[in-house]
């Protein structure tokens, strides 16, 4: 499975594989599963999980507007790093990492007083995932419109697919053949 990173809404399955990606990423950075989920409810309500869109799909956005999978705003916040980094703007690895590694030393998760969960306790938190959406929502976030149902829903949504996937990637189907006589 790869990333689909495009200036485009995705498809269901596209929006799947790039919720694969987000789960093993993250899973790999000691994140729980409901963190995860809640997190991909956001992303989804944002991006519909896409490292590559831009709000309202308008390269540019206007200077000011939103870019990938969170809809950093202005854009810069996410695209300056990734210059520094050396990697390409719609790289969903490089913006997990980004989440993970730069979001409290750069000022973006603000613990509120209705939510006042420090990062590092949300990324290992096993409380339910939709109270977790919200926490990210307001601590995170912080959008025009807080459509907290929507995103709790898609959060729930996204606990129930990643529950279901292998604890690890495991070794692709081709590798196996490959090693085992075939092709």
């Amino acid at each position: 499975m790869s990333w689909t990173a495009k200036n485009a809404p995705l498809s269901q399955s596209e929006m799947e594989g790039n919720a694969t990606e987000v789960f093993y990423n993250l899973k790999g950075r000691g994140w729980s599963p409901e963190a995860i989920a809640a997190t991909l409810g956001n992303m989804q309500a944002e991006s519909l999980i896409n490292p590559g869109a831009w709000q309202n799909y308008i390269v540019g956005s206007g200077g000011g507007g939103g870019y990938g999978l969170v809809q950093w705003t202005p854009w810069t916040h996410f695209t300056d790093y990734a210059d520094r980094w050396g990697v390409a703007h719609d790289d969903g690895n490089a913006q997990l990492r980004w989440i993970d590694e730069v979001t409290v030393p750069f000022g973006q998760w603000v613990p509120t007083a209705a939510y006042p969960m420090s990062f590092a306790d949300y990324k290992i938190s096993t409380e339910a995932c939709e109270y977790l959406s919200t926490v990210f929502l307001y601590n995170f976030e912080r959008p025009a419109v807080y459509n907290i149902v929507e995103r709790q829903g898609y959060a729930r949504a996204w606990y129930d697919f990643i529950k279901q996937l292998p604890a690890s990637k495991g070794i692709p189907i081709w590798l196996l053949f490959k090693f085992n006589g075939g092709g």
